[in-house]
């Protein structure tokens, strides 16, 4: 037992459990202890892995189809205005500009395929719908890197860029990396906060997010689909069916044209041949008398002379044979 000394207060025996109640003292030190926020799911190095080439499913790599189509139809519509610059300018087109300039018809006159709203969906049971696990790939950091530069592309190419710098394309993908960690980032917190918190005053997860990131409502993705997508691919359209019927007039007065003025050119050629080709025949002047016996051996020249240009002219032109008769007849009478 120990010695209490004069003056010292005896000790009052001290019941935590009373003061500070076993629930509050649990708080306060969970309160006290800083948690590590749980970081977003990031792709897997690939430091350690022999094999980095991986075998992706099109589903998850694949542009969308009606992306696709208007990056088509663009160079399409590039081509076919090459085309009428060349014949505008007279300059005849390689048969690799004409082969090019012969496909993808078949994308013009093809509707599009509507996507529903998202408040009137398509009944139509899937493997998330009906709450199944779907398995997703597990993908390296070099794949999804070269997954998101196929998507930059697609969309540099959408927007009406035919070429682009390798540099500039790997600017684009680090900005368009950063946006996505930064929003999976607050997903992440999201999540998070709804589980500990509950409902934080917003119908969905995601729908915060659109919010905290300042893009809006979930719905302006089929907003922007719609007028960047569907709109765009209609805008492409009626330009290459405008194009398309420009070229096709420009070629059939080119082909008229071509027909027409070769026979006019050959017509008037021949005639200027024909007429440069027939000489003028002097023949002397023959008297009433006995001097047409005499004139008989400088005729025969000029007979095989004509006899000759009659031959030539029926192998040209069949149409001056009765000009030719009648000078037959000519030289016939001056020889009685």
């Amino acid at each position: 037992m120990a010695v209490q000394l004069w003056g010292e207060l005896p000790e009052l025996p001290i019941d935590w459990d009373k003061v500070v109640p076993k629930d509050i003292g649990k708080l306060i030190i969970l309160n006290a202890i800083k948690p590590e926020l749980p970081k977003p799911k990031q792709p897997t190095p690939d430091e350690n892995t022999k094999h980095t080439f991986q075998v992706i499913s099109p589903e998850h790599s694949m542009i969308e189809e009606n992306v696709s189509k208007t990056i088509q139809l663009i160079q399409y519509n590039r081509k076919l205005k090459k085309r009428i610059h060349q014949l505008l300018s007279n300059n005849e087109p390689t048969p690799d500009d004409l082969k090019e300039t012969t496909i993808i018809t078949e994308l013009v006159k093809q509707k599009n395929k509507q996507k529903y709203h998202p408040r009137s969906m398509e009944n139509k049971e899937s493997a998330f719908t009906l709450g199944d696990t779907i398995v997703l790939p597990a993908l390296g950091s070099i794949v999804s890197k070269d997954i998101l530069y196929k998507s930059v592309a697609a969309l540099v190419a959408h927007a009406g860029f035919d070429s682009a710098m390798e540099c500039t394309l790997q600017v684009l993908v680090d900005i368009v990396e950063d946006y996505i960690k930064r929003f999976t980032s607050f997903l992440r917190i999201a999540v998070d906060r709804e589980e500990v918190n509950g409902n934080t005053g917003f119908p969905d997860v995601m729908e915060r997010v659109f919010f905290d990131m300042r893009i809006g409502s979930v719905l302006e993705v089929h907003k922007y689909y719609q007028s960047k997508v569907l709109n765009r691919l209609e805008e492409v359209k009626i330009s290459c069916k405008r194009d398309l019927e420009t070229c096709n007039k420009l070629q059939e007065k080119k082909l008229y044209l071509a027909r027409k003025s070769p026979d006019n050119q050959l017509r008037l050629k021949q005639e200027i041949v024909d007429e440069e080709d027939i000489p003028e025949i002097h023949f002397p002047a023959m008297g009433d008398g006995d001097g047409v016996d005499e004139l008989q051996p400088s005729l025969e020249p000029g007979f095989q002379m004509l006899h000759s240009l009659e031959q030539e002219v029926q192998l040209q032109s069949g149409t001056k044979q009765d000009e030719d008769e009648d000078v037959m007849k000519m030289f016939t009478w001056n020889r009685q």
